[in-house]
């Protein structure tokens, strides 16, 4: 081992990693595979990727550190992992539960529409004549007079794989010879008949999970569902930290293509072994994704998606052989990226509306996914209209203090009340896996914000009241808390805790998304009440407590019988264009018809985000 290399063995995975000097831990960890937390990309702003090394010689701590860590974290060797750098010499280095990143709780499936099976990939039996001294036609003619039938002979697209393949296949199979088409293009020949084996599959790119179903496109039938936390978070949390990466280098670039492709690919095996699929009968795959997603996962360069004004490279639906993205199914299998809206509104809030049939409503009607970006689609009956917000990583807890996506141990209820036997606040909660809580999701911090208010505790600021009298309400480095799990109950051996900076930042990200909503109500003239039916769709909106979320203001506050929580549409709306061309019609206008609002240069913007700087906001201004 040169002197510009170290040694790293990672207790938590019994093993030994080389290391380059100058390096941070984070760099080195990524490198090798390592699934750490990293929700603000590694630029020392979330605190989430702490790390306890022993031995060998580190650089000192930096500021960021100096923040994020206590007394007691520093003297047990804790570091960030972005932060501290390997010097030389061998390490040891355990990384705590809550750093690694974890299987998210999330809806793999969603409300489904039944839709007229009519995928583009398509399959015809044909037995030909055999070629003879009196018959002397060119093998492809033949062999498309025998699906003449069912296809347009004359329009058939073909390339010289197909012509070379031909000869081989007709006689190999005797003259009995399977077409694969997709739309117009002769895919494949393969010899025999091979009818029934013909599959594709559906694949939502979510910036935090990856979901995939594999469908059997001869019956309609879902044969597997697998998922998987996306690898490029430990390059960020949010759509903004992953593009800056990128932006960086062409290098960055492929690296995070490269990521998600290999995600889809271990999903694919998942599905594939499961159901005793083999993968060469896949022919298609079909994804949705926000923008950024969308992009990185063609290997778009997604620069111009973070700089004004936020234009996409493309935005009708895209076609590649999947082998030119390394993704593995047949050899000759075609990837079909759904279309977007515009550079914060992708083909997965397309895919909400077309799964729940937005575009169809007769009376007002509202689609909302809330998540790091939000995004809301209103169809007023005459025209539909959406809109992004960035409503931050609150909800996904990464500028949270004990902040953690819905994975196993985080807290995903709470309720507190005044118990008096105690004289005291007492708090229940619920976790996800019924282990010992670790930290706090998003659909527990509405409950938490939302009591808090109710209670009195806070103000309509989310600032802790004086005179309240708690054993909860605590101080630590100045900063005023409310504890809720003790230390002696959690599965970190620390009180798990809200301060005024995390109410913080959650009524800013909540003031996002309720602005977003008031902006597109207030741009048609309707109120809330003039809307027949609200949708609820993603990940998150699942598992939250929808009279919470209205009454601290991240929803309308109407009659809940208007809400339906749809769940992941995203996956939805991509099997139904993968089992329909009829349905990627409707994706392609549905795109083109969508009116996108940019919030930030509507003139009703900054005073509809002020006045949602507050508890409860939920008062939705009068029409303008």
């Amino acid at each position: 081992m040169s002197n510009s290399m170290a040694k790293v063995f990672l207790r938590n995975f019994s093993k030994y990693i080389n290391a380059d000097a100058g390096k941070t831990f984070l760099d080195v960890l990524r490198e090798n595979g390592i699934p750490i937390r990293s929700d603000c990309g590694g630029i020392g702003e979330c605190g989430k990727c702490k790390i306890i090394v022993e031995g060998g010689v580190t650089t000192p701590l930096t500021e960021a550190e100096k923040r994020f860590l206590s007394v007691d974290d520093i003297d047990k060797g804790v570091r960030l992992a972005c932060q501290v750098k390997v010097v030389t010499g061998e390490y040891t280095v355990w990384i705590p539960f809550e750093s690694l990143l974890q299987k998210y709780k999330s809806a793999d499936i969603g409300f489904e529409r039944e839709v007229v099976l009519k995928p583009a990939i398509r399959k015809f039996f044909a037995l030909a004549k055999p070629a003879s001294l009196e018959d002397v036609r060119a093998d492809l003619e033949r062999l498309l007079e025998g699906v003449s039938s069912y296809v347009d002979v004359d329009g058939v697209d073909t390339d010289l794989y197909i012509v070379k393949k031909i000869p081989d296949v007709l006689r190999g199979g005797d003259w009995s010879t399977t077409l694969v088409f997709w739309n117009n293009k002769l895919l494949d020949v393969e010899a025999g008949d091979t009818r029934k084996r013909l599959y594709g599959v559906a694949v939502d790119i979510g910036t935090s999970k990856i979901v995939l179903h594999l469908v059997d496109l001869s019956t309609g039938e879902t044969v597997a569902v697998e998922s998987m936390q996306n690898p490029q978070a430990s390059f960020g949390a949010d759509i903004i930290s992953r593009i800056t990466y990128a932006m960086k280098s062409s290098e960055n670039l492929a690296k995070l293509q490269q990521l998600v492709v290999k995600a889809i690919n271990i999903l694919i095996e998942r599905t594939t072994s499961r159901s005793g699929v083999d993968k060469r009968d896949v022919y298609e795959v079909v994804v949705a994704g926000n923008t950024a997603m969308h992009h990185l996962f063609l290997g778009i360069n997604p620069s111009y998606l973070g700089l004004s004004p936020y234009v996409p490279a493309v935005r009708r639906g895209v076609y590649a052989y999947a082998k030119e993205l390394g993704i593995e199914i047949n050899e000759r299998g075609v990837v079909y990226a759904l279309p977007v809206v515009a550079g914060y509104v992708g083909s997965d809030a397309l895919a909400d509306a077309v799964a729940v049939g937005l575009d169809e409503c007769k009376e007002p009607c509202m689609l909302i996914d809330i998540g790091t970006n939000s995004e809301i689609i209103l169809n007023t009956g005459k025209e539909i209209l959406a809109c992004s917000t960035p409503a931050g990583p609150a909800f996904e807890g990464a500028s949270i203090s004990f902040g953690m996506r819905a994975v196993v141990g985080a807290i995903d209820q709470v309720f507190i009340y005044f118990d008096k036997s105690l004289g005291d606040y007492s708090v229940r909660y619920t976790v996800i896996g019924g282990s010992k809580p670790v930290g706090i999701c998003g659909s527990a911090l509405i409950d938490i914000v939302t009591n808090l208010y109710k209670l009195g505790i806070i103000d309509f600021r989310g600032r802790f009241r004086e005179g309240v009298e708690s054993k909860r309400l605590t101080v630590e480095n100045g900063r005023k808390k409310f504890v809720i799990v003790w230390a002696s109950e959690t599965g970190i051996n620390k009180d798990i805790a809200i301060d005024g900076r995390d109410i913080n930042e959650f009524i800013l990200a909540k003031a996002a998304v309720a602005t977003g909503i008031n902006v597109l109500l207030r741009h048609t003239n309707l109120s809330v009440e003039n809307i027949e039916k609200i949708y609820i769709a993603g990940s998150f909106g699942t598992y939250i407590n929808i009279e919470n979320a209205m009454e601290v203001g991240l929803l309308p506050k109407t009659s809940q019988r208007k809400y339906t929580f749809v769940g992941n549409t995203a996956i939805s709306g991509a099997k139904m264009a993968l089992k329909s061309v009829e349905i990627r019609k409707r994706f392609e206008e549905l795109a083109k018809k969508i009116n996108y609002i940019e919030l930030a240069a509507h003139p009703l913007f900054k005073q509809e985000f002020v006045q949602n700087l507050r508890l409860p906001s939920y008062i939705i201004s009068k029409p303008v």
